[in-house]
């Protein structure tokens, strides 16, 4: 994962009701393979060879292989494609395997690649040049709401803004800007009611440029440039051209930039979208996108609901981890495409190393339908945009030259008059300036040093694996690609609309196909447990903060509703000290305080699972390895990918899961591995006991300290004076006794002593498990 300022709870909740009929027809309990099998993307799938992979080193020279023996077609799709080390390696075996023939696609997500947007337009320029093509599109483009807001955030109108000039603001230039969006045309055809656009009107592709960028300042600068918007006049050259005229206007802009930056107005804009990306990790309460903007829109223009739907949805990401070579030869699970995952800990490596599980398969039969899959989201135009597109509708032009214009302005800072110092500006930036051909060549440079750094630097050097297994998957198993999607894959693609977020209850029906299986998988891991054999549910999770209809269905497993007894849950996840997203941890804390009071008050003990919960310890050496695993053992299943088991994976982000049934080596071996490192009190410690006596006043002191030091680590708190340090405070406060509260409301009976009954959530839990899924969302 990108390292955010804090990481996720563990909270949990409502599962569909035991007697209530899936969308399939079918009841919850024991999934059937058929049952299984209409819920994937893909399957059965018939392997010759399947393996889990859980070494770096391994799981790299995996992916390097499939791509460099690739003869047809090579499919990617990745949450994090990377510049470094190890990605200059595969970047430059793919743009190989196009130059020989093999035809590239590759989807990364939107939000987290656009800072790489010049590597990318490297990949294809490069890998186009021989007889078979590489392309790469990005997933999850600003909706036409949003570009729209950008025009009307950068129009100077708003009234947190200077005063309007003559005619700036008028209603006939609202009227014309709105003409402009309603008589699009994208591709030859127009946009009618599709939420996309590629339009660039005055500072909007500015400001998104700076929004996915996620620089502040470059955000602050378009929205103070507000001007006297031109709609007769509106570019449209090539978006990989930049004319004379053009250069000019970004030079100027650089200065007016620099001019300005410490201008108080200034500051209090790039303040706001500092506080933004700070704090919408947080989820609802501390980020929501029209608190942080809304004074700056129009009074003509007020956010709509469609568009704050947007704006809440802005970091849905692709959480994707895919590589499909010839459509018979694949490499899953939770691995990106960055050093952090491809790497043991050495002097080249970034802050984490990541403790990762992938599953590689040799396909005989069903690869066509991953590759279908595939196809589904490449071409869902409604969230997926070209590399001209982007170009289009969110520049990089100006923040790929700013640095430039700061490092020429500060060269000539000595000079001693005005016009003295502004020539030289000029004539250092100009010597500077680098258009998107100079950019490509400096990226092809780079690609070939770091490539060639990890082969002399790297390679070389021996990293035997170090307690990191590789297990053999019995090739006859039930073999099937599950999805998290955000559309309805039993329409045709000319019918589907996007999906925003999920709904309790109605899993499968909003996409959720992976967690539509947990869900229903558990009432059936009790009914197949006995003395004679009883069953596991294992979470190897990295982030474990589980959506409310995942938490309820846990709680059904200790009230007596289902006999489990002879089951035993474990969760295994990073500690605080492992983890690289902190906030998950904090919030957790009290989800879990909730349900361990639940379980000690209010389950069977004759009836109720057995519940575990360990957390790594950090290492002792310099480097203390993350756990970034997605593996689930539910009974005699087990499910290897990259869902993590926290509410985003539910409520945002896409997925992609192999789902392995009747591998009972594999499945016995992997069990085996998570008990030895349970075992292990140098590795991981069960905090049961701990939860259960800490009151809970306590831990809420003990993680405001914490959040305390997070934002003075990140530098968040320079941002706010005493008071808004206070309202911080007491926002996080609240938000932890959401997920506390929000937790017990979500599986505690109506009343002491009734009698519980496996089915559907009351109304009332239904209702904190919906509330509690949308406030914590995005964490």
């Amino acid at each position: 994962m990108n390292k955010s300022i804090l990481a996720v709870p563990l909270v949990l909740s409502g599962l569909v009701g035991c007697t209530a009929l899936g969308p399939f027809g079918d009841r919850p309990g024991y999934l059937s393979d058929q049952a299984v099998l209409q819920r994937a993307s893909a399957g059965p799938l018939e392997a010759t060879r399947a393996q889990i992979i859980t070494d770096n080193d391994e799981a790299f020279a995996s992916k390097l292989a499939m791509v460099e023996g690739a003869r047809q077609s090579i499919d990617l799709m990745y949450y994090i494609y990377d510049d470094d080390y190890s990605s200059s390696v595969l970047t430059q075996a793919l743009i190989g395997a196009a130059r020989r023939g093999v035809r590239v696609r590759l989807l990364v997500d939107y939000f987290t690649n656009y800072r790489r947007l010049d590597w990318f337009s490297m990949m294809e320029l490069q890998g186009n040049a021989g007889k078979g093509s590489l392309r790469v599109r990005f997933y999850n483009r600003p909706t036409k709401n949003i570009v729209q807001d950008a025009v009307y955030l950068t129009m100077g109108c708003g009234k947190d803004l200077a005063p309007r000039q003559p005619g700036q603001c008028s209603a006939e230039k609202f009227a014309a800007i709105d003409r402009l969006f309603a008589e699009e045309r994208i591709d030859g055809q127009p946009v009618g009611a599709r939420n996309i656009s590629n339009l660039n009107i005055g500072n909007s592709g500015l400001f998104l440029s700076g929004l996915y960028a996620k620089r502040p300042d470059v955000i602050a600068l378009a929205v103070q440039q507000g001007q006297d918007i031109d709609v007769e006049k509106i570019s449209r050259q090539r978006p990989d051209e930049i004319s004379l005229e053009e250069r000019q206007k970004l030079k100027k802009l650089a200065g007016i930039y620099w001019d300005s930056k410490t201008a108080p107005a200034f500051q209090r804009l790039v303040a706001k979208a500092q506080l933004y990306f700070a704090l919408s990790v947080y989820g609802e309460r501390l980020g929501p996108i029209w608190d942080t903007f809304t004074g700056l829109l129009p009074t003509e223009k007020p956010l709509t609901e469609a568009a704050r739907q947007d704006w809440n949805h802005l970091t849905d990401f692709l959480h994707h981890k895919l590589l499909l070579v010839d459509g018979n030869r694949l490499q899953a699970g939770g691995r990106n495409v960055e050093d952090s995952y491809h790497m043991h800990p050495n002097p080249l490596a970034k802050k984490y190393i990541f403790m990762d599980t992938d599953i590689s398969m040799e396909l005989k039969g069903g690869g066509e339908g991953v590759t279908r899959a595939f196809d589904a989201l490449w071409d869902f135009d409604a969230m997926v945009a070209t590399l001209a597109e982007i170009r289009q509708h969110a520049p990089n032009d100006f923040v790929a030259n700013l640095d430039a214009y700061r490092d020429s302005a500060l060269r000539c800072r000595a000079e001693l008059t005005l016009s003295r110092r502004k020539a030289c500006v000029d004539q250092q930036f100009q010597a500077r300036f680098k258009d998107l051909a100079l950019r490509l060549a400096d990226n092809t440079k780079r690609m070939e040093l770091s490539a060639r750094t990890y082969r002399q630097t790297y390679a070389r050097k021996a990293f035997p694996p170090k307690g990191a297994p590789t297990f053999a998957v019995d090739g006859k198993a039930l073999y099937a690609y599950l999805e998290n999607l955000p559309l309805d894959k039993s329409l045709s693609p000319g019918e589907r609309r996007r999906i925003y977020g999920a709904e309790v209850g109605q899993e499968a029906r909003s996409g959720k196909y992976i967690h539509d299986v947990w869900l229903r998988s558990l009432p059936g891991v009790c009914q197949r447990a006995s003395k004679e054999k009883p069953q596991r549910v294992i979470l190897h999770n990295a982030y474990f903060f589980p959506p409310a209809n995942l938490t309820y269905a846990l709680s059904q497993m200790a009230n007596g509703a289902h006999d489990c007894s002879n089951v035993t849950v474990t969760v295994l996840t990073n500690s605080i000290e492992t983890t690289d997203l902190n906030v998950v941890n904090l919030l957790a804390r009290h989800s879990l305080k909730a349900f361990t009071e639940f379980y000690q008050q209010q389950s069977d003990p004759a009836r109720r699972a057995r519940f575990e919960y360990y957390e790594y310890r950090p290492g002792k050496g310099i480097t203390t390895p993350s756990l970034h695993t997605k593996v689930t053992l539910l009974g005699d299943d087990v499910l290897v990918g990259s869902a993590n088991a926290d509410v985003r994976s539910f409520m945002m982000d896409s997925n992609n899961t192999l789902f392995v049934r009747g591998a009972d080596q594999f499945r016995q071996e992997y069990a085996n591995h998570v008990q030895g490192i349970l075992s292990d009190p140098d590795k991981s410690r069960k905090i049961n006991e701990e939860l259960a006596n800490t009151p809970r006043e306590t831990l809420v002191k003990e993680d405001v300290a914490t959040f305390r030091k997070l934002l003075a680590k990140y530098g968040v708190d320079e941002h706010l004076d005493p008071s808004q340090r206070k309202t911080a405070e007491q926002l996080f406060v609240q938000m932890l006794d959401a997920s506390y509260s929000l937790t017990k409301a979500s599986i505690s009976g109506d009343k002491a002593g009734t009698p519980p009954a496996a089915g559907a959530p009351s109304a009332e839990q239904r209702q904190a498990q919906e509330r509690f899924n949308q406030l914590l969302k995005p964490i």
